[in-house]
């Protein structure tokens, strides 16, 4: 036995102790709310069938040694439910997700759910859709955010879907809090709409500038915030001061449709359009264009559907050569073809190659206005999104000049989830093309919750790099397509989804104060846009410049002269005429001829020429030699 000093156990006792401090531990995992996730007890403790058997299998798993089957089924509702009432807290954000794989079906449509039931009632959020088979499995996987009304009394994670008497494996299902999104956001917008700026003041000789008070107000942005609308509130001045004051960019909401320009074969009509133009030229506003055509059924007017084919040929490309003639060089953006995950009227009558046509022909009559695809339920609702990349793309395999993504983002439900949105936003940027935000809205009675979706849209969409702008359908409450979506009243007072968007744009928006060195420099990081500096030296009155903050990697350098207010000429020198000027001024009085108003440069309001004068036109003629 060797034998261990005392001395040598203290070493050793230490030594354990220092190594238990060194070793790196893992890093926090967050907990599965769940009870029994992935059937790992052999049996289905935690869990419960809904109209369904449900035992513990050892094959196939995913991961383990068991998985749970749900059989016996009668209902595509049917399968296995677990309770989260009392582990999810309210306002929180949680991601759920588990495995699924059919069992006695090639394929199936598979499901997650939350049933909630509180005091104002039972709701069903459906997390996540997808398609099942029955030798893979599949990840089901979204988030929900509880938002509780008074007292909840149920709240259910349940797995569903594929059609009754098709039985299904469930494994390592998971409910895990994921709180710390809305940091994760704010720290994707101060790197990607963020950018750190230097303005140099110089005088008229050249020479840096110091102790001038640069204000600096940023009073455009570069990302689209925006809004459509409507062409029944042109003589609304309080609609119209809530739009400029609010929205730098707007989109017709029907003004510019077919079925508005063309009521009548051979009637078109711009003047309501052309009235929304000029009224959005005039106050400064960019316009995009929805849309040339909108293929659902039910938006076609009757005389076209009357058409025989021959006809409807000819009636489209009349559509397209009024219409985008009539706007070209005033739209920016054109949303082509609308909705044609959901309609496809057009194509159904003429042929699948009249889709790239139309991006074809409006590119060739305006080739400086981009062309959008514009759709709903790929962001927000039942996730069409795959569907509509495959759409895209399939588009632009056929010659389409497809120049970005309208993602419509009608929301409805109890809460918008943030970190879904994201998702959603990450998979259609695959593309590689701009995505428009080109449709937002969130019906909720509740505008504590309409506001706190309008927090979380808004942040999530605005901290995506592939995202360039986000455009309401509607802000009024007297004018808008459908309830509880409006931020401002009736009364034109502001709920709390106003106030909170007023908000997101105080805090999206930059202004600060600085005092240049003696260098005459003034850093500043600010939201990429249009700024206008106001320069007040020590001496002299205030200067306005206006400067572009565009993104980019490095520091953006400006370099701003203001005149020196000992240049009396101005002529960009200070020199001995100058000094002629001070002197038969101090030897003047104000009003006689030879009264120079601008040589009173330290205090331009007491109409005296002294001592405090020739000093400040020393210094500026001293720093000139």
């Amino acid at each position: 036995m060797v034998e261990v000093k005392p001395t040598q156990f203290r070493c050793l006792s230490i030594l354990v102790i220092l190594t238990l401090f060194l070793v790196p531990t893992p890093a926090a995992i967050a907990e599965n709310l769940l009870t029994n996730p992935g059937f790992e007890s052999g049996n289905t403790s935690g869990w419960t069938d809904w109209g369904c058997d449900l035992m513990a299998t050892t094959s196939p798993v995913h991961t383990g040694s068991y998985s749970g089957l749900a059989s016996d089924r009668t209902e595509s509702w049917q399968g296995p439910v677990q309770s989260v009432l009392g582990d999810m807290e309210d306002g929180k954000t949680y991601r759920i997700s588990g495995w699924i794989r059919l069992q006695n079906a090639d394929s199936s449509s598979i499901g997650l759910t939350v049933q909630q039931t509180d005091s104002g009632g039972t709701d069903y959020h459906s997390i996540h859709w997808s398609t099942g088979y029955d030798d893979q499995w599949v990840q089901l996987s979204g988030y929900f955010t509880l938002n509780v009304t008074g007292s909840l009394s149920a709240l259910d994670v349940y797995f569903e879907g594929p059609a009754a008497d098709v039985n299904f494996y469930l494994d390592d299902a998971e409910v895990v809090d994921v709180n710390d999104w809305k940091a994760d956001a704010n720290d994707r917008i101060e790197q990607i709409r963020k950018r750190d700026a230097q303005i140099t003041i110089v005088n008229s000789l050249g020479y840096p500038v110091s102790d001038v008070d640069v204000q600096i107000n940023q009073i455009k942005h570069r990302f689209a915030f925006g809004s459509a609308i409507s062409q029944y509130q042109m003589d609304n001045t309080d609609y119209l001061n809530f739009f400029k004051d609010h929205f730098e960019w707007a989109v017709m909401e029907n003004a510019s449709k077919w079925y508005s320009n063309e009521e009548e074969q051979g009637d078109v009509n711009y003047a309501p359009a052309d009235i929304i133009y000029n009224w959005c030229q005039t106050n400064g506003i960019i316009i995009r264009g929805h849309c040339v055509y909108w293929c659902v059924d039910d938006y076609i007017q009757p005389w076209v559907k009357a058409l025989d084919t021959a006809g409807l040929q000819a009636a489209v490309e009349s559509r397209m050569n009024s219409a985008v003639n009539h706007f070209k060089g005033k739209f920016v953006h054109w949303d082509i073809n609308n909705e044609m995950l959901h309609g496809s009227y057009f194509q159904d009558r003429l042929g699948p190659s009249i889709r790239p046509w139309m991006f074809q022909a409006a590119h060739a009559i305006d080739p400086n206005c981009l062309l959008f695809v514009n759709d709903y339920e790929v962001v927000s609702g039942g996730s069409q999104t795959d569907a509509y990349k495959a759409q895209i793309q399939g588009l632009i395999d056929d010659g389409a000049p497809v120049h970005g993504i309208g993602a419509q983002c009608h929301f409805w439900g109890s809460s918008v989830e943030p970190l879904t949105v994201y998702d959603r936003l990450e998979s259609l940027a695959e593309l590689e093309l701009p995505i428009w935000c080109s449709e937002y809205d969130f019906a909720a009675t509740d505008e504590n919750v309409r506001a706190d979706g309008i927090e979380r849209f808004y942040r999530m969409a605005f901290s995506h790099s592939a995202v360039e702008g986000i455009l309401m359908w509607g802000f009024w409450e007297n004018a808008h397509w459908r309830g509880n979506c409006h931020i401002v009243n009736a009364d034109w007072s502001l709920n709390a989804a106003g106030i909170r968007y007023e908000a997101l744009m105080d805090e999206w928006t930059t202004d600060v104060n600085c005092i240049t060195d003696p260098n005459g420099q003034a850093n500043f990081r600010g939201f990429h846009g249009t700024y206008e500096i106001t320069l007040t030296p020590a001496y002299g009155a205030p200067i306005i410049k206006t400067i572009q903050l565009e993104p980019g990697p490095d520091t953006a350098q400006f370099i701003l002269s203001i005149t020196c207010p000992c240049d009396f000429g101005p002529d960009g020198d200070v020199d001995f005429e100058d000094f002629c000027v001070l002197a038969e001024t101090w030897l003047s009085e104000p009003g006689q001829p030879h009264w120079n108003s601008a040589c009173d440069i330290s205090d331009p309001n007491d109409n005296v020429i002294d001592e405090r004068d020739l000093a400040v036109f020393t210094d500026c003629w001293l720093a000139g030699k």
